[in-house]
């Protein structure tokens, strides 16, 4: 459920019908307006997901922090019962772009899927090729700095996609299927 109150007016809409942004989507703008998720049962008791009912998961974005790397990234999200997100369609693309905008996040953001250099297929963490691809236009690029390289988008370039390496840091985004 989605709250959003209006201080002014002392407005508040309730919307129940899955993960609502903006009240711009109910016909509202957005100056004056607070945001408020409301966070259901669906989702298991680990701080900071949100239930998506279009894709029936809990996502949650753990932020930057240059201390970890992308083996760090599905090690965290494991521990929550969950694995890094796998963006498989456009319609998940475009709803995860929806949610990462709430957010002041301009460091990279990483995802599920990794490429080894010495095969031509990209891949899922369960070794499933990965078919959908959301490319910015001069990737991918492979300039061989390492042995494997790895998805990860950036809002500068409107979420789109790029092939980044282990060494390279930022934030990423943990899913956890509701069965």
């Amino acid at each position: 459920m989605s709250i959003f109150y209006h201080k002014g007016s002392k407005e508040c809409i309730g919307v129940t019908i899955g993960y609502t942004v903006k009240p711009t989507s109910l016909g509202y703008t957005n100056v004056g307006w607070s945001y408020f998720l409301v966070l259901g049962e669906r989702c298991p008791d680990v701080t900071g997901y949100v239930f998506s009912k279009a894709f029936n998961s809990c996502y949650k974005v753990h932020v930057y922090d240059t201390t970890l790397r992308y083996d760090d990234y599905s090690q965290i999200c494991k521990s929550e019962g969950g694995e890094l997100m796998k963006i498989d369609s456009d319609e998940k693309q475009q709803h995860i772009v929806i949610f990462l905008d709430q957010f002041d996040i301009s460091q990279w953001i990483f995802f599920q899927g990794t490429h080894l250099l010495s095969e031509p297929t990209w891949r899922y963490d369960d070794g499933s090729v990965i078919s959908y691809f959301n490319w910015y236009a001069s990737q991918p690029d492979s300039s061989r700095q390492d042995t494997a390289e790895y998805l990860c988008m950036r809002r500068s370039d409107q979420y789109q996609w790029h092939d980044c390496w282990k060494s390279m840091t930022g934030a990423f985004i943990c899913e956890i299927q509701i069965i």
